[in-house]
Parts: C-alpha cells; sequence; structure tokens
C-alpha cells in the first residue's frame, strides 16, 4: 500500500514551529540602543532627557505605587485632621460667643432691675396705645404735629379727587345737589 496522507481540513491553520528559549524575544536578550548621533530616537548622553537603560524600567513598580497611595492617605488624613481641628475651633469659639453673650444680657438685665429704667414700663415710641395720647415731651409734640400733617394733606389729596371726579356740582340724574362726605381738617401750624 502506498503512503497515503489524508488531505488537510480548509479550516485549519497551518501550524508555526515552536521557537527555542534563545530565540524568544525577551527584555533582557535586547540589545540596548545605540547612542549616536544619527538616532533620532535616543537622546544624547547629558541632556535632559537621556535616561539610562536601569532608569528606563522602574525596577520595583508595586513598592512605588505603594508608597504612592501611602503618601495619597497620609495628606488625606492630613486634610482630615485639619477640617476636624478647624471644626472644633469654630465649636468653641461659638459656644464662647454664646456664653458671653448670655453673660452680657444677664448683666442687661440684673443691671435694668437694679435701676428705676426697668420699673417705668415705657416704651421707645412718643404715643401711648393704651390711652391714645401723646407723651407730654419734644417727641410726642413732633409725632402729633406730623401726623396732623398727614391727615391734613390726606383731606386734601380726597377734596381733590372728589373735584375731578364730579364735573357738576349736583347729581345729573335726580338733579339733587351734590355732597361732599369729607371733613377738611384745619391746617396744622408747623413745629
Amino acid at each position: 500500500m502506498a503512503d497515503v496522507t489524508a488531505p488537510a481540513a480548509p479550516f485549519a491553520k497551518a501550524r508555526l514551529p515552536l521557537l527555542t528559549l534563545d530565540e524568544v524575544p525577551h527584555k533582557r536578550h535586547v540589545r540596548p540602543p545605540v547612542f549616536s548621533a544619527c538616532n533620532p530616537l535616543v537622546p544624547e548622553p547629558g541632556t535632559p532627557a537621556f535616561a539610562s537603560r536601569q532608569d528606563q524600567f522602574a525596577a520595583d513598580t508595586a513598592a512605588v505605587l505603594k508608597r504612592a497611595e501611602e503618601a495619597r492617605r497620609q495628606q488625606k488624613k492630613a486634610s482630615l485632621n485639619d477640617r476636624r481641628q478647624h471644626h472644633r475651633a469654630a465649636e468653641y469659639k461659638g459656644e464662647h460667643e454664646e456664653d458671653r453673650k448670655f453673660k452680657r444680657e444677664r448683666e442687661r438685665v440684673l443691671n435694668l432691675q437694679a435701676t428705676d429704667a426697668g420699673r417705668a414700663n415705657r416704651s421707645g415710641d412718643h404715643f401711648d396705645i393704651v390711652t391714645l395720647a401723646y407723651q407730654p415731651s419734644q417727641g410726642g409734640r413732633q409725632l402729633k404735629s406730623l401726623d396732623e400733617t398727614v391727615k391734613y394733606q390726606a383731606a386734601l389729596r380726597t377734596m381733590d379727587i372728589f373735584s375731578k371726579k364730579h364735573s357738576v356740582q349736583h347729581d345729573i340724574i335726580t338733579g339733587h345737589p351734590l355732597v361732599a362726605n369729607y371733613i377738611i381738617p384745619p391746617k396744622p401750624e408747623p413745629f
């Protein structure tokens, strides 16, 4: 019988031959670049962009990343501590301010109780709302004059509006004379 080989399947890939250990490319087996003026990819030695072959790759990347993470964690911790201290100082200052306000208010109350000013039951207004009378003082007289002036000006506005609304002196439907329903107070004397 003759040597009969089965034909290869149409979808099968051709297998590449296996490489030996010496043929496998690896960083250790890559030759370092040649430093020369004719190689534009490699900077000249002595320039800031130049890095030696040992410095091109970090030897311990995990340790570098761990140090960077630890530095970031320490910075965050310091920031949190600063914020906490600032918050505590603000709280202390607020509590101290509240104590001072409370003491000031207490001293004011005690001072009012000790003097007659607290027992007079007087307001700052120059008008007594219980008796509806002006206080017999300079402020009371000034307030009374101001109030009378305002009432007089309001009455003048009312009279002006009434005269502009009615062009004739009688009701045009009934013929009865119009009666003004406002009273003009006497003109107040200037204060």
